[in-house]
């Protein structure tokens, strides 16, 4: 009976796991994609910001043991900053110009010799 509720406790936490960092990951990429119009310091320090906030409050309301707090407030805090980067990254990306330009007219290969 024990290992079953030792199971079912690991699996819980997995999940609530998987649903904090989803949320975050969303945050991430929705405030890099709603700030597109502000100078890129100005998407950066909101990005920070509002991804600390949420970290912090989680730590608070779940009353994590001090041992673990700061894992409980990095793996948020982490993962909001890494899609918000992801996304700034991929719209800096496509900005950038092509590296080698398309020909303005199509090229014409000669017919191979002796064939």
């Amino acid at each position: 009976m024990g290992l079953i509720l030792l199971l079912l406790a690991l699996i819980v936490a997995l999940v609530a796991l998987a649903v904090i960092l989803t949320a975050s990951a969303g945050l991430g990429l929705a405030t890099a994609a709603a700030s597109r119009r502000l100078p890129l310091r100005a998407r950066i320090t909101l990005l920070l910001t509002l991804a600390a906030a949420p970290a912090a409050a989680l730590v608070s309301t779940l009353d994590v043991a001090a041992v673990w707090q700061l894992a409980a407030w990095a793996l948020p805090f982490l993962t909001t900053v890494a899609s918000g980067a992801a996304w700034l990254a991929f719209e800096a990306h496509r900005r950038r110009a092509p590296r080698l330009p398309k020909p303005a007219w199509p090229v014409h290969h000669a017919p191979a010799a002796g064939r």
